[in-house]
Parts: structure tokens; C-alpha cells; sequence
């Protein structure tokens, strides 16, 4: 007996049984049923019948078909994954209300100056609450006095929603802490909501989400995963080199504990430290100020930490420094393209490369070269350099961190960063000098 084409669940998955493979079967059930002289041409009604009950089974499998592969997280979708989400402990989250403001310039505006707002510039509501901050920065001057910025809530949900037209101004300690205004005054108008906080995260999203989840307790990727799911954080690293939380470490278990704790002496009962390295995002503070309103990154770190770690191992929360980084290059585009706009693009490609790169992860020169090239009208690359800027005075460092040092680096040279810096790249930097000239 020959072995037909397998249907149904395979070791290759689910495989669906075609209109054809139905319909073929139907009528050869027909056949045995009232003969091989049956009339099953195209205009018999038996035809017709089996034609439409062929439509109905083909539907049967295909609903066969999501049923089974709704079973999994790589293939579930909307409702199917949700409910597996569910038995992982972890839910869909609701997106982020955004929307735009307008930023007005008023008072004594000095000449010849330039006002920018960097990107995570904070905004609060009524004069009490920190409720958005911009995902873009703004330029303001004495020709240009206005600006609409995209901005984004701080907390997920209907509750970051903001009405039209509600009492919004930029938070008065940011402003005295990073820009000197000199009598000139600033004005944030909403003149539409900032919506759409009921929304919820897309499929692919979530399904990232629940594959990075760790199927084990009391591990370090059981620790990073919940730090990274803190809102604010955009990346972080768990330094645990005696293997406290991690007992998949090679030394785990060979040590005495009753003599001696891991792998030097100490007093029965002293606690364990493990070192938590946290980037957070612009708008983020690491820690709140007093009367924000907001819970800072630090106090949301330590929290989910306190129900990953074991009894008597403690975390040594660090705030990561940030590395400035920019680019001198000149590019050299075809006739006819405007050289705004290809300067424009290039620095958007550029800070999304940026932003997705992990802690202690460089810039690479063949990556930015690279993304020169593809913006459109680009025919050459010329003199490009990468910039660094100076990291931030840390607490902690792992080797290899440099301080205080702005420099340029020479034709080819990547910039490499210590486990602790992460690079960040501003749009208005002044390390930033891109010349765009014509073929």
C-alpha cells in the first residue's frame, strides 16, 4: 500500500488539505456509493452538492489549522496569544498616548541665539504632574518662535492621555538645571489631545516580549529580564561574576557553605551583592525630584529586582554613563537633491543605529559609512570621522571608560565604549559637522 500525502498535524506542522484533495475524495466517495456511471459532471446536481460541502470541510481545516498553530507563541495571534501570555505571567501591554504640542518662545529673546530643546524635554500638567515628554528635539530662535514637537506620556495607558488644550508648560527645575533662558520665556499649548493610550502593543511585539521571557527562577537573565521591562529603561546588564543569582555559573555549588561563602571568608550572614548596570531613556529621571509626581527609574528597578532576587542577595543598582557620539563627514549628492533633506535623513538614520545599540556596544565606522551610502541622492562619502564626547563622572566603571575626553578619531577608527557606557547621539550636538555639497 502506498503512503499518500500526509494531512493534518505532521512532524513539519499543520498541513491543510486542499480544495482539490477534498473535492477528489468526495467524489470518489461517490463513486463507490452509486457507481462509476455517476453523473458528477459540472452541471449535475450531485456536483453541486459536493461542491459546496468541499467550500464547508476546506473551512473546517483552515480553522484546524489556526486552532493548532494558536497552541504556540511563534505563531499565536490577537486573542490565542494573549491567553498564553497569560499563562506566562505576563500581559499585553497598553501603548504610550502621543500627540504634538507647540512651543512658543516669548520674553526677552536674545539675538542671534538658538533655543533647542533636546529630545526627553519633560512637560507637566497643571503644574504638578510630569505627564509627557518630547520625542523630538526643537530648535527655537528670534526668526522662528514657535515649534511643534512630538511628545509621548510618561505612564502607559488611558491615564497618560491629555486633553486638548490643557495647562501644559515645561518643567520650571529642568528648565533651571539645562537651559539658561536669560529672560526669554517658554509656552506649551496641546491644541489637539494627546491620545491613544488605549491601544495595545502589536503582536510581534508581545510575542518578542513572552519568547524573552526565562523559564527558570533565581538566574541572571530572570533578573535582566524584569529590569528591562521597567518603563524608562532602555537597556541594561546584571554583573554577577560569583554567580549569587546565577546558579547555572561553573562555580556555583563547589564551595563549602557551611566553612566558607563562595570564594573568600566572610561573617555568617553578611549580605551578597550583585551589580545592576541601567541606561534609561531620555525624559527618564534616574532619580525623581522631590514633588514630581513621578517615581524615578531607580525606585521602579528596585522593586522588581526585590521579587527576582534570593534571600540575603541585594542589588548594586548603577546608572549608566552616556557617551556622546557624532559624526564629521562630508557627503556629496547628485544635482537636483536638496541638501536639508539629505542631511536631514542621514541623521535620522544615524540616531536610529544609535539607539538600538546595547550597553558597551560601539559605534562602528563601517556602520556609519554604510548608512551614508543609503541615504537616497548620496553618490560618495567623503572625510568621514567619528566624535566622541566626554561620558559622565560614574559611580562605577568596568575597564576601559574614558572621562573627560572629547575627541575625534581618526579615518576608520571605530568608537568603543566600556560595559557600563552606552552611546547616545543628539541631533543638535555640536559634534555634529555634516557638509553636503553637489556632484
Amino acid at each position: 500500500m502506498s503512503e499518500g500525502p500526509a494531512f493534518g498535524v505532521t512532524p513539519d506542522g499543520f498541513v491543510i488539505k486542499g480544495i482539490d484533495e477534498i473535492l477528489a475524495g468526495a467524489q470518489a466517495r461517490a463513486r463507490t456509493m452509486f457507481g462509476d456511471d455517476v453523473d458528477l459532471s459540472s452541471g449535475s446536481a450531485l456536483r453541486k452538492v459536493l461542491d459546496a460541502t468541499a467550500w464547508e470541510a476546506q473551512d473546517l481545516w483552515r480553522a484546524l489549522e489556526s486552532q493548532y498553530y494558536a497552541g504556540f507563541v511563534t505563531t499565536a495571534q490577537g486573542a490565542s496569544l494573549d491567553l498564553l501570555g497569560t499563562n506566562l505571567g505576563l500581559k499585553r501591554r497598553q501603548l504610550f498616548a502621543r500627540g504634538a504640542v507647540t512651543v512658543t518662545l516669548g520674553g526677552t529673546i536674545a539675538s542671534g541665539r538658538r533655543y533647542v530643546l533636546p529630545e526627553g524635554t519633560p512637560i507637566d500638567l497643571d503644574a504638578a504632574v510630569v505627564a509627557l515628554r518630547t520625542v523630538r528635539h526643537a530648535v527655537l530662535d528670534s526668526g522662528s518662535v514657535t515649534a511643534d514637537v512630538d511628545v509621548e506620556a510618561v505612564v502607559r495607558g488611558p491615564a497618560g492621555e491629555v486633553p486638548v488644550d490643557s495647562a501644559l508648560r515645561v518643567v520650571p527645575a529642568w528648565l533651571a538645571a539645562n537651559l539658561r533662558l536669560d529672560g526669554a520665556t517658554l509656552a506649551v499649548a496641546n491644541p489637539a489631545a494627546v491620545s491613544g493610550g488605549d491601544l495595545v502593543e502589536a503582536d510581534d511585539v508581545y510575542r518578542s516580549r513572552l519568547l524573552g521571557i526565562p523559564r527558570t527562577l533565581w538566574t541572571r537573565d530572570a533578573v535582566l529580564s524584569a529590569v528591562l521591562d521597567v518603563e524608562g529603561v532602555r537597556d541594561a546588564d546584571v554583573f554577577d561574576p560569583l554567580g549569587g543569582v546565577d546558579v547555572s555559573q561553573s562555580y556555583f555549588g563547589v564551595f563549602a557553605f557551611g566553612q566558607r561563602a563562595f570564594s573568600r571568608q566572610r561573617q555568617a550572614g553578611s549580605p551578597y551583592y550583585f551589580d545592576v548596570v541601567v541606561a534609561t531613556r531620555a525624559g527618564y529621571d534616574w532619580v525623581a525630584a522631590p514633588g514630581s509626581g513621578v517615581r524615578g527609574v531607580r525606585e521602579a528597578v528596585l522593586e522588581v529586582v526585590r521579587d527576582q532576587r534570593p534571600v540575603s542577595v541585594f542589588p548594586n543598582l548603577v546608572h549608566a554613563n552616556s557617551v556622546d557620539v557624532g559624526v564629521r563627514a562630508r557627503l556629496v549628492a547628485e544635482a537636483g537633491h536638496d541638501r536639508d533633506a539629505v542631511r536631514g535623513a542621514f541623521l535620522d538614520l544615524l540616531a536610529g543605529r544609535v539607539e538600538n545599540l546595547r550597553l558597551g556596544r560601539g559605534v562602528l565606522f563601517s556602520d556609519v559609512l554604510v548608512l551614508a551610502r543609503e541615504v537616497r541622492g548620496v553618490v560618495d562619502v567623503q572625510r568621514l570621522h567619528l566624535r566622541r564626547g566626554p561620558a559622565a563622572l560614574g559611580g562605577i566603571n568596568f575597564g576601559g571608560g574614558r572621562f573627560g575626553e572629547a575627541a575625534e578619531l581618526a579615518g576608520g577608527e571605530n568608537i568603543e565604549l566600556a560595559s557600563d557606557e552606552i552611546a547616545l547621539f543628539g541631533y543638535d550636538s555640536p559634534l555634529n559637522d555634516i557638509e553636503v555639497v553637489g556632484r
